[in-house]
């Protein structure tokens, strides 16, 4: 494990307790309450039923793993949630995924795969635990030949290119996940529909004891009835939270009527027919349907709390709470009361759970957002609840080249644990108790931050292309047929393309390169040439030239 910066966040350091650790086996004393095992794999913490695991060592687990990722290994991911397969076995899923190789240096690198959903299973037994990567295979190409790995949850209809995971349960020897399916396109990402997962507990149970690299896994699919509210904006898209009351399992879904605006819907059906839409019914105004289209938000986004695309639904302390992050750029992980699962959820009753160091869209801060927090009953125990959260930034060179390609310290999933009894009347300012890991994110932009811009503010996601000036050809008469051409470094990750034209022979690109200087061999002796220099971004998007000319000895 690699030595990590630590900075506090001032307003947070009197009233978190924060833990911690430089290496594995700091991380194995504090869950184990001894030296790691021979068999520990890269300092990842052991997860087994009824143990409070330590937020920093989670944290850590998942950056150890990223940093001696393979092609086949998970590097970085989003949307994560826990579900337990068994007392020693828990499969993660995650929605956007990178592949390996990532590390300090060279961050989710360019040669990092992406797709857009997987799972990991971590086994936990007498020898340590370990971590295996599932996807829906082809994720190590050939010597040469660009990796194209395939999702767990693939496309089921021409124009989807992501289902991103929400919330599942275990139903009797199935792990039931919802998965959410999305246009393509840039942001706002439109939701389409939903689509149901059912694994085999016994098939990821064996992927996790089988070879670490390579695992695949392909569950069965149940598309879910699209149905769009007479308002307009888009589908009802299902399964953002469950929440398990007996027999019965409540799925929470939403609805965005436009904007950033989401409206609450909710349904219930008994667990054993929960991929059974038919069983399905529907509320609304204090009564239950049998059809989605009689469904009516249970929370109205501009009347109530607009709810965030991940959150989570649980009952402590005799009231059903909602557990969301603020928003992007917020750094609130919140939580609100409501008497049943139907609500109303209490905005003015709502409780602060934590603030995350480091978060806001402004260069101090590298631009990072914090985003889908969600409890995890798989991780959980009777006197504390461990949430997870994504952190990602939205920083982007002149190149338009994301943070992610100079550390994978991002796309990196945070946890805290919180005690239960914070959610009880009357008690104290839960920040007090909550424990989570150091804030080890690396501050890129605080190196040169004119190089960086927040790709929020573009409407392309890219700033403008900067433009190249001052450049020079440079030649010598011991160096016949040669010009070295220099100009100032116009932004952090362009390419620039160099043309050579001689005296209306037309102009070619004569060599693409990356540093602000090129050497052309090879040219015409006695021939004047016009030089031109065009930076371009890594969408091949071009910015204004620099031209110069040169007599060639």
């Amino acid at each position: 494990m690699r030595p990590r910066r630590r900075r506090y966040d001032a307003a947070l350091v009197a009233s978190c307790l924060v833990v911690g650790f430089g290496g594995t086996f700091g991380i194995m004393n504090v869950l184990t309450g001894g030296p790691p095992a021979a068999a520990q794999e890269r300092g990842a913490a052991p997860i087994s039923a009824g143990t409070p695991p330590s937020p920093a060592a989670l944290d850590a687990q998942w950056l150890d793993y990223s940093d001696s990722s393979t092609c086949a290994e998970w590097a970085g991911g989003d949307g994560i949630t826990a579900i337990r397969l068994n007392s020693s076995q828990v499969a993660w899923f995650f929605s956007d995924t990178y592949l390996g190789p990532a590390g300090p240096s060279i961050g989710l690198s360019r040669s990092s795969a992406l797709l857009h959903n997987s799972v990991v299973v971590q086994t936990t037994d007498g020898s340590g635990t370990r971590l295996v990567t599932l996807t829906g295979g082809s994720t190590c190409a050939s010597p040469g030949a660009p990796a194209d790995p395939a999702p767990v949850v693939q496309p089921l209809s021409a124009g989807v290119v992501r289902y991103w995971d929400a919330d599942g349960t275990r139903v009797g020897g199935s792990v039931v996940k919802f998965y959410n399916a999305y246009e393509p396109g840039p942001l706002p990402y439109t939701p389409v529909g939903t689509t149901i997962a059912s694994f085999p507990v016994s098939q990821l149970s064996a992927a996790g004891n089988g070879p670490q690299q390579g695992g695949v896994t392909q569950p069965e699919l149940t598309p879910l009835p699209g149905y769009t509210p007479p308002g307009g904006g888009t589908p009802i898209v299902w399964g953002s939270a469950l929440l398990t009351a007996g027999s019965t399992v409540y799925v929470y879904g939403w609805q965005s009527p436009g904007a950033s605006l989401r409206n609450l819907y909710l349904a219930r059906v008994p667990a054993a027919s929960l991929t059974d839409f038919s069983a399905w019914q529907f509320y609304s105004g204090g009564q239950w349907f049998g059809s989605q289209s009689s469904a009516t938000p249970i929370e109205t986004a501009n009347q109530g709390i607009s709810v965030a695309t991940g959150f989570s639904v649980l009952q402590i302390a005799g009231k059903y709470w909602l557990i969301q992050a603020a928003g992007a750029g917020d750094a609130d992980i919140d939580a609100y009361p409501a008497p049943t699962p139907w609500g109303p959820f209490s905005a003015s009753g709502g409780i602060l759970l934590y603030q995350a160091p480091g978060i806001g869209l402004n260069a101090a801060s590298d631009y990072r957002v914090m985003y889908e927090a969600r409890a995890e009953p798989a991780l959980s125990t009777g006197s504390s609840l461990v949430i997870t959260y994504n952190v990602n930034s939205e920083a982007v060179t002149a190149a338009c080249e994301p943070m992610i390609h100079y550390t994978n310290e991002m796309s990196q999933p945070g946890f805290i644990s919180v005690p239960l009894s914070a959610f009880s009347p009357g008690a104290p300012p839960v920040a007090v108790h909550v424990q989570a890991g150091p804030d080890t994110y690396p501050q890129i932009t605080e190196v040169d931050p004119q190089q960086w811009s927040n790709a929020l503010s573009y409407p392309s996601g890219c700033p403008p292309v900067p433009g190249v000036s001052g450049v020079e050809a440079q030649t010598a008469p011991g160096a016949p047929g040669v010009a070295r051409l220099t100009w100032p470094d116009a932004g952090l990750g362009l390419q620039y393309r160099v043309y050579a034209d001689a005296g209306g022979a037309g102009s070619a690109v004569t060599r693409t390169v990356s540093a602000p200087e090129v050497t052309l061999a090879g040219l015409t002796r006695g021939v004047t040439y016009r030089f031109r220099v065009v930076p371009v971004n890594v969408n091949g998007t071009t910015g204004p030239a620099a031209v110069t000319s040169a007599r060639i000895p």
